[in-house]
Parts: structure tokens; C-alpha cells; sequence
């Protein structure tokens, strides 16, 4: 039996017992196993899985050779039958040859066996190692190491309890010792700690955890514990006779007072010294002199220390600390003033809550007790108390503590949703957003005030004064629960005076700009990028009096999907998101699922939208697998692929000719989708409808003369038609339909078909004419379609779509009839989401699943 100790200090023996040094040696085949036997010896991992984690710069071919050769070496060391395989995609550790301390853990966990826990728990998770160029394993590691910590620490609790139930005083609190121990920041096991001690009658030990606690809290958070916690140690002092030791002067948000010149001490030294000086006897004229020169130079010292010490700093982040370490999605995380508690929206890509949780520790609470409701966007009251958020297309105020919410802006579906609300720094009014207005509502009373118009606003935040209103302008859907939920598309930052007047641009719509936060000052606007290549980069900017740039961006160095600032601390989100292809063919009785569907792409990329071509050769679709989104090829029986696109801008939606010679697709220019087309052989892109406008996904008519497209300027949408002229150019517009989104063509190319914002599809002649409703759902009954597909058969079609419960799936429609027929369920008790498009060659369906993963992070904020 192989020995394998991961917790603490790392061990590896073979079953002779001796060392595997040659092993040990190497950090990344190290992590590898330690991945493979997590969290049990005996779990099927999958191979693509492995590919992300530890190879995520190379290539789908050149990492899985390096994969085949860590194995190899894994098998050298530690024999042949120790890894097993299932199939070509599933990897495990044979459980019969190999124990580990860490599954004995979790085994014990698992059973309720509290106390072997607590026994195999030997210390921190691999603690001593470091894999380089494996980011994704040192996110997991981390995320790993930190769920342990809290479900070990918690069997340690419970454990304390049942012991104290029994009467066993001592080892009661030898239990709740090991949880401090294993979680040190765990406020509510300090507090069990204490009455622990309290209950064997050891009053001075108990007052001493607290002392230890608070001066950990105070030297390296700058914080003061909790309420309750004082209030604990108050009464042990009470009924010792104690006194409460001398504390510094504490501002109302809990961080200790001081002046611009330090720390108090420091401060009333200065103002000694500069007394000193103004009664000091005067003395010979000469002595004045060198006694006022020397005056002006200690004053004038003092004041560009001053003057030093008032600029802003830059900015560092400390040691990271994760808050949460769950599956599935804990995002939009809100901080709130006073640095102690953060909110979040947890659940997965279809439905979210919000959820409040402790930095200090304990378990997360939900803000309301509407467990249907879909809750976005969490903002912090000014005073800690009330949280404000988005649902049920309002905005909403709650309790911090939660509670009844309160309807504070009500909304409509689609345009007439709220899609902001934003604190005013004195909290008695809020910035809101309806249908592309900004606008500020008083909490009390009737009436709004309209501020400023800008594109599809969200995400918008107030400054500290009281002066600019900062938002996001763009990509408003990837913030919306549903197939497009973390949609890819460039958006930029915009800065309205919050008494009204024109906005401010502060970035170009080319890129990714997102999540802004004001600095504690309001002097500096931080937010997310992709400005230099890399999406979710944290960069700062400063704001000058009059709302423009002051300066260049800054890089902090911080990786995240959304961030929230406090004046000493930031919370953050960091995500982990795969979108992959799949297939499944085209079942004749019984609907299928995704056990028999087949995934066709690996790898850490987000893929979008995916076509195949009229003669089904070919699979096209857009990938994000070299930083920005370029357009690929690849055989529809798989293959290698071909990159037919290399702009840097963000290009996605593309789709061969019929005849396969020319791409047509959309390209991000100026925060707007542009069509463009481009022989497959190498031709350079041309622009086909070089006007302002959103317009994209096209698709090709059967005869390739003419494209449909859809504009998404207004949420409902629009479909238009353009055609090649005698001469093979591009003609304007005929027509346009408001209200229509992501049609296609008829087999025989004389009719279209659109989806409706409520899901409805309707048909609408290629060359204009009257509209026929094909499929109308009822509500609450039947699936809504988002996305269709049709080839040769004119009485039948295609759509993908969610049915009532919110469940993702593939359904036939036969049109003379109205009726749909469920033909592929896409839902997944893994909790992946079906993307936002599928394709078909009438024999398979293709279709995209997104595998997202999210958790919140903290960090210190550090002055240099």
C-alpha cells in the first residue's frame, strides 16, 4: 500500500516504505497526483479537466503529450496499476494501492467522525508546494485549502459541543482549541472558545483568547472585534471585577484615528515641538534670526511632510484570503464600509441570491427568505445597515441582517427594468437606470430627478462626494441570469455629474470595461479591463476635479470578474469558466440527454456560437483561445483546427457561404457589432454595411446573395436583410423589423424566422410583408425559444430554449400544427449551462456548455 501524506509536511511512500525522493523533486507531476487523489483515492477525474489546470498555455495536442508523459513518469514510480483509466477521457488512482491522510479526513467528515478528522488533520493542504505555470491548480489548491480548513473546523465545533453535552468539560475545549487553530479568523469559534474556558471556570483564560484575538485583529487588519464579542468579554470582565484595557480613539467605521501626519503619538509630538518654538525667548537679533530661520525650516518640514502624506500612495493588494469556497457561482461581490461583512449573488448561470457572510468567519446568510427570486447587484448602505439590490426587474432594499425587502424603484420586463441602483454617499437617495436613463429617486417621498442618457447603462456607482455617478455603458445582458449570462462583448465607462449634464467618457468602447469602485478619497475610479490582452485585469485611473483623466492607467496586479473597494480593503470574484462544443444526435423516440452527447472541443477557452456548413463538412465557430475572440474551422468530425480570423478586435458569430468560399461575421468596432465578409482563401475582410449601427450573427440565404442580421441597440431587438448588388457589392437595407432577434432562413430562402423577447417565434417574408405568429408559449407552460435553426424541412424547425422550470433543451417545431417537441434536455446535475446557440446537419446537434466556477476573495489594501 502506498502511503501518500499531503497534509502538513508532504510524504510519499511506497509500500516497501521507502521515500520516492526523485518524485518529491518534482513540483508539478507532485501536484498532479496529489489532483488525482483529491479528495479521495479512487475519484475519476477527467482528462480535459487536467489539460486546464496544469497546461493551460499549450495546445490541445502538445498537452496532452505532456499529460501521457507525467503519467509515465507517475507509473515509473509508483507502478503500473496505480493510475487507472475509463475510457479516453476519465483518470483516477486506484484506491486499493494508495491511502491518504486527506481522504481519511474527508471519509471521516463525510461519516461524522469528528474526531478521526480532527486526528488525520495534520496541518495545511500541501502546504510546501508550488507548481509552477499552473495557475489553474494554484486556484484550486487554494479554493481546496480553504474548504478543508472550514469543514474540518466546523466538525471541530460540533465536536466541542457534543463533548460539552457530555460533560466533558476539558476535552470540550481541547476541541474548540483545534478549531482556532485550523481557522484563526473564525470569530464565532473565537467566541465558543471563550465560553468554553468560561464554563470550566477559567475566567482569565477566557478574557485572555479574547486579548489575543483582538490584538491580532488590530495589528493586522486595523479592526476591532465583533459586537457580540464585546459584549462577551464585557460581561467576564463585569463578573471578574476586570477593567476593559485603555483603547485608542476608534472613527466610527472601526479603524483608529490619525492624523495626516501618522499615527496620534506622532502627531502631538509635532505640534509640541512647533509650540516650542513660537514662545521660545527672543534673545539678540542674531539669535532671532537663526532662531526664526530655524523656525521657517521646521514649519516648512512640517508641511511638505504634510503635503507628502496627503498625496494618494499607490496602491498594493496584501495576502489574499478566500471568503467562500463552494461550487457553482458566488459573484458580484459588495464590501461594505466598514470592511467587516461582504455581499454576494450565489447560485449558478440561471438563478442567484444574494447572500451575506462575515470576513472574520461563519457561515453566509441569505439576505431574504424569497428562495424564487433571482437577485443581482448587492450595494452597501452608507451605514452598514441596509443592502440594496436588483430583482423581479426593481430595486429592492433589505436589511443587512435580512428580512422583509422593501420595493424601492419598480420595473418592467425588458426595457422598463431597473438595471441600477446605486447608494448616494449620504444614503438618503439612490442613482437608478431605466431603459438607457440615469436617473436619482429620493428613498423618501415621490419624484425623480433625470441626470444623463448613455447606452445600455448598469453597474453604476456614486463617489464618495457626492459629484459623478460612474457607469458601465454596454453588454448590459451579461449581467442578466440566462443563456447569455457572462457574455463576452467590449463596453466602456462613462462619468455623469450627479447634479446632470453631458457624460464623461473615460474609455473607448473597444474593450472589456467593467465592475468600476471609487477609491475611499474619490480620487482614483478602479475597475476591470481587458486593455493590454487580458481579460478582468484591475486598473486604476485618476479623476480630476473637473471628471476627466488625470493621469494614465495604472495596473494593480489583481486578476478578477467583479471587485468592490472599502476604504482599507477590497473583495473580489475570481472565475473559472470553460465553454466547450458538444454533439448529440438526433433522437427518434425518447428525448435525449447529455450522457449521450459527446464533446468535440477541450480546452480553457469560451466558445459562443457555432454554425456548420450548408454541404456539413464543416464546424465554424469563434473561440477565445488565444486571448481575444478569432473565428475557427474545423472538420465536423473533429480535427485540427484553423484560425480564419486574427483582428485583435473581438470578432465572434461566424458562418460560412453556401458554397464554403467566403466567412461572413461580426466584429466589436466602437462598442458596436459590424458585419463583415472575407473570401475563406485568404482575401482581406471587407466591411459590408460601413455605417453606425449595431448589427450581427449574420446568416446566409441558400443562394448566398443576401445575409440576415439582427441589431441588438434596443433590448427587444431588430432583424434586417442586406443583399449583394449586380456588381457583388453590398446594397442598404430594404427593410427593417423592430421587435425581432436572431433569425434564419427558410430551406428555400423566401422566408424568415425570428424569435420573439418572449420567446415567441414568428415568420416574416425575405422580401418584407406581413408577420405570422408560428409559436406563441403559454406562460408558466411552455418552453421559450432563444435560438433556431432551419434546413430542409419548410414545416419543421428547430429552437433551443428553457422550459418553466428554467431548464435548458433542444425542441422540434412543427409549424402547421404550433406544437413543440422536446427532443434533447440539456440541463446538468454537474451544474453546466447550455450555452446561447446550437446548430444541426439534420443527423447531430451542436450545441456549447458552459462550465463556470466562482469564489470571493479579499485583500487588505496596502499603501507603498
Amino acid at each position: 500500500m502506498i502511503e501518500f501524506q499531503l497534509l502538513g509536511e508532504i510524504r510519499l511512500k511506497v509500500a516497501d516504505g521507502a521515500d520516492v525522493d526523485a518524485l518529491l523533486r518534482q513540483p508539478k507531476r507532485l501536484a498532479l497526483l496529489a489532483y488525482l487523489v483529491s479528495p479521495v483515492p479512487g475519484t475519476w477525474h477527467r482528462r480535459d479537466t487536467l489539460l486546464a489546470l496544469f497546461w493551460p498555455e499549450l495546445d490541445t495536442a502538445h498537452a496532452r503529450t505532456s499529460l501521457r508523459n507525467s503519467l509515465y513518469v507517475l507509473r515509473q514510480a509508483l507502478g503500473d496499476d496505480v493510475i487507472r483509466t475509463r475510457g479516453d477521457d476519465d483518470i483516477s488512482i486506484d484506491s486499493a494501492m494508495m491511502k491518504t491522510d486527506l481522504g481519511a479526513v474527508w471519509t471521516a467528515l463525510r461519516e461524522g467522525r469528528a474526531a478521526d478528522a480532527l486526528a488525520n488533520y495534520h496541518g495545511e493542504l500541501l502546504a510546501a508546494l508550488f507548481a509552477s505555470d499552473s495557475e489553474g491548480f494554484q486556484r484550486w489548491l487554494e479554493t481546496e485549502r480553504a474548504r478543508l480548513k472550514v469543514e474540518v473546523s466546523r466538525a471541530a465545533l460540533a465536536l466541542a459541543s457534543s463533548l460539552e453535552r457530555e460533560g466533558k468539560l476539558a476535552e470540550a475545549l481541547n476541541a474548540a482549541q483545534r478549531a482556532i487553530e485550523i481557522q484563526p479568523d473564525d470569530e464565532t469559534a473565537v467566541r465558543r472558545l471563550i465560553m468554553h474556558h468560561d464554563a470550566i471556570g477559567d475566567r482569565a483564560g477566557a478574557l485572555a483568547v479574547f486579548e489575543t484575538y483582538r490584538s491580532r485583529l488590530a495589528a493586522e487588519f486595523e479592526a476591532e472585534p465583533a459586537p457580540e464579542t464585546l459584549a462577551l468579554a464585557n460581561r467576564l470582565r463585569a463578573s471578574t471585577g476586570s477593567s476593559a484595557p485603555r483603547t485608542r480613539p476608534t472613527a466610527p467605521n472601526g479603524n483608529r484615528i490619525a492624523s495626516k501626519f501618522g499615527s496620534l503619538p506622532h502627531a502631538e509630538e509635532i505640534e509640541s515641538a512647533t509650540l516650542a518654538h513660537s514662545v521660545a525667548p527672543i534673545g539678540s537679533r542674531r539669535r532671532f534670526r537663526r532662531t526664526g530661520v530655524a523656525a521657517m525650516l521646521g514649519l516648512t518640514l512640517i508641511l511638505l511632510i504634510a503635503w507628502a502624506m496627503s498625496r494618494p500612495r499607490p496602491i498594493s493588494i496584501g495576502t489574499s484570503t478566500p471568503l467562500t469556497s463552494e461550487e457553482g457561482l458566488q459573484i458580484e461581490p459588495a464590501i461594505s464600509p466598514n470592511g467587516r461583512l461582504v455581499a454576494y449573488a450565489k447560485g449558478n448561470a440561471s438563478r442567484v441570491r444574494v447572500f451575506v457572510q462575515k470576513i472574520a468567519g461563519g457561515s453566509p446568510w441569505a439576505l431574504t427568505g424569497d428562495s424564487s427570486s433571482v437577485e443581482v447587484m448587492p450595494r452597501w448602505s452608507p451605514d452598514n445597515d441596509e443592502l440594496l439590490f436588483l430583482a423581479r426587474d426593481g430595486a429592492f432594499v433589505s436589511p443587512a441582517l435580512g428580512g422583509t425587502p422593501r420595493l424601492i424603484a419598480a420595473g418592467t420586463e425588458g426595457n422598463g427594468s431597473v438595471r441600477s441602483a446605486s447608494w448616494s454617499p449620504n444614503g438618503d437617495s439612490v442613482a437608478i437606470v431605466r431603459n438607457d436613463s440615469l436617473m436619482v429617486k429620493p428613498l423618501e417621498g415621490s419624484g425623480s430627478r433625470f441626470v444623463g442618457r448613455g447606452f445600455q447603462l448598469h453597474s453604476c456607482v456614486w463617489s464618495p462626494d457626492g459629484r459623478w455617478i460612474a457607469c458601465v455603458s454596454g453588454n448590459w445582458i451579461a449581467l442578466v441570469p440566462g443563456t447569455l449570462f457572462g457574455n463576452r462583448a467590449p463596453s466602456g465607462l462613462l462619468l455623469f455629474p450627479a447634479a446632470g449634464g453631458a457624460a464623461i467618457e473615460l474609455t473607448d468602447r473597444e474593450k472589456e470595461h467593467m465592475s468600476p469602485a471609487w477609491s475611499a478619497d474619490g480620487k482614483e475610479l478602479w475597475f476591470l479591463s481587458n486593455q493590454d490582452g487580458v481579460s478582468g485585469e484591475v486598473y486604476t485611473v485618476p479623476i480630476g476635479r473637473d471628471g476627466h483623466r488625470d493621469g494614465a492607467l495604472a495596473r494593480i496586479g489583481l486578476n478578477a470578474e467583479s471587485i468592490s473597494l472599502s476604504p482599507n480593503r477590497i473583495a473580489y470574484s475570481v472565475p473559472v469558466r470553460k465553454e466547450n462544443i458538444w454533439t448529440v444526435p438526433i433522437p427518434t423516440g425518447a428525448p435525449a440527454t447529455l450522457a449521450t452527447a459527446t464533446r468535440l472541443t477541450a480546452g480553457n477557452q469560451v466558445i459562443e456560437l457555432v454554425t456548420v456548413s450548408r454541404d456539413g463538412k464543416w464546424l465554424v465557430y469563434d473561440s477565445n483561445l488565444r486571448g481575444n475572440s478569432d473565428i475557427y474551422r474545423m472538420p465536423i468530425e473533429g480535427g485540427p483546427a484553423e484560425r480564419l480570423t486574427d483582428d485583435p478586435r473581438e470578432e465572434f458569430a461566424g458562418t460560412l457561404s453556401p458554397d464554403n468560399r467566403e466567412l461572413a461575421w461580426q466584429l466589436w468596432s466602437k462598442g458596436e457589432r459590424h458585419l463583415y465578409v472575407k473570401t475563406v482563401d485568404g482575401g482581406p475582410p471587407r466591411e459590408i454595411l460601413p455605417v453606425a449601427g449595431d448589427q450581427g450573427v449574420p446568416r446566409w440565404s441558400p443562394t448566398g446573395n443576401s445575409l440576415v442580421a439582427w441589431s441588438h441597440n434596443k433590448e427587444e431587438g431588430a432583424v434586417f436583410v442586406v443583399s449583394r448588388d449586380s456588381r457583388g457589392g453590398w446594397k442598404r437595407p430594404a427593410w427593417r423589423l423592430e421587435g425581432a432577434q436572431l433569425p434564419a432562413w427558410s430551406p428555400d430562402g423566401k422566408t424568415i424566422a425570428f424569435v420573439k423577447f418572449s420567446g415567441a417565434i414568428e415568420t416574416i417574408p425575405a422580401d418584407s410583408g406581413a408577420r405570422r405568429v408560428v409559436y406563441a408559449p403559454r406562460p408558466g407552460r411552455d418552453p421559450i425559444a432563444t435560438f433556431l435553426a432551419w434546413r430542409s424541412d419548410p414545416d419543421r424547425l428547430w429552437f433551443l430554449g428553457q422550459d418553466a422550470e428554467k431548464r435548458g433543451g433542444i425542441w422540434e417545431l412543427t409549424i402547421s400544427s404550433g406544437r413543440p417537441r422536446l427532443l434533447v434536455r440539456l440541463d446538468d446535475p454537474a451544474g453546466r449551462l447550455n450555452g446561447s446557440a446550437f446548430t444541426t446537419d439534420e443527423r447531430r446537434f451542436f450545441f456549447t456548455m458552459d462550465e463556470r466556477l466562482s469564489n470571493v476573495r479579499w485583500a487588505e489594501l496596502v499603501k507603498r
